[in-house]
């Protein structure tokens, strides 16, 4: 027996109207909590994880330019993208008027190209553990113990003379008297996490308003094309940044670039449909999959059934 309440509704009614909302809040809230779980993952892998030893040359001069001014922290970075991104998926939506799931999954999208991007970039330095170009002025190099190890080998090799050559010419960070974090940072070249980021997030926005544009629809498609373009300018610009301020070698961008457009254009199509599809500007609605193929099942023509089973068509009375 369903109750009335003062405004006519029913309790069952409102029970089924919380579970109703339940059901699309809860699988919203794991996904942020999966989210979570990325950003502390990240976090710990690139401050704890140790990074690889790799041995270098007093006399490399790719690691011996001058220490310059970051001009693009990593925190501004971070703060004006994001917020450029997200500024301009909730500007799309208020025009479309479709708040909670496309929203929603527009933004959860961008936050996870970023992170999953971040994380896979952290892993690689530490293991990489190329040194930055201004590697050897940060490093202020002790060179009392690089003439111990020079004398420590004249004794092996009863002073055999080996001008830049053998092993006594390879060091590692024992030789440093600079900052240990700082040190380790520097370790931390290949790829660059600031193109990396750049170009996933960038990548994505490109994506997400070629859709909501639908760019291979509708005529006059010269303005949409500029404006899905103009993201692209800003991720370019990061690589070379970084490349002026001594902060990467070229191979780093380029690495960072490769695996941002890749992690971008995997997680984008994950979301939503190909930009060919007539739909390209709303999210697949993967949790429906299931009802969708057994309403697909049970809609069988009339073509595929056997002649056995097709019911006998009535034949008209014949009259006598």
């Amino acid at each position: 027996m369903s109750v009335v309440g003062d405004n006519g509704k029913t309790k069952s009614d409102n029970t089924a109207k919380i579970i109703k909302y339940a059901k699309l809040l809860i699988p919203c809230v794991i996904d942020w909590l999966f989210i979570y779980a990325l950003w502390e993952i990240k976090a710990y892998i690139y401050n704890h994880a140790k990074v690889f030893e790799r041995q270098f040359s007093i006399y490399d001069e790719t690691i011996s330019h001058p220490k310059k001014k970051d001009s693009l922290p990593w925190a501004d970075l971070l703060h004006y993208t994001l917020t450029i991104c997200c500024i301009s998926i909730v500007f799309v939506q208020l025009i479309k008027r479709k708040w909670f799931f496309e929203l929603h999954q527009a933004i959860l999208g961008l936050f996870l190209t970023y992170l999953i991007t971040n994380l896979f970039s952290d892993f690689i330095k530490n293991y990489a553990g190329r040194y930055r170009p201004d590697f050897l002025e940060v490093c202020d190099i002790d060179f009392q113990k690089v003439q111990e190890q020079y004398a420590y080998y004249q004794n092996v090799t009863g002073n055999l003379v080996m001008d830049k050559f053998g092993p006594r010419n390879l060091f590692n960070t024992t030789i440093c008297r600079g900052e240990r974090s700082a040190i380790e940072s520097e370790q931390k070249s290949f790829p660059s996490g600031h193109t990396s980021f750049a170009f996933t997030t960038m990548t994505y926005l490109t994506l997400y308003l070629a859709g909501q544009l639908r760019i291979f629809y509708g005529s006059g498609r010269v303005w949409k094309y500029f404006i899905c373009a103009i993201p692209f300018f800003f991720a370019s610009y990061v690589p070379f940044s970084r490349l002026m301020d001594y902060r990467h070698h070229w191979q780093d961008v380029l690495a960072g670039g490769i695996i941002g457009f890749c992690y971008a254009v995997g997680v984008y199509y994950f979301f939503y449909p190909s930009l060919r599809d007539p739909n390209c500007d709303i999210p697949i609605r993967r949790f429906c999959c299931k009802k969708q193929k057994k309403e697909k099942v049970d809609e069988v023509e009339a073509d595929d059934v056997p002649e056995e089973n097709k019911p006998e068509e009535s034949k008209p009375e014949e009259i006598v």
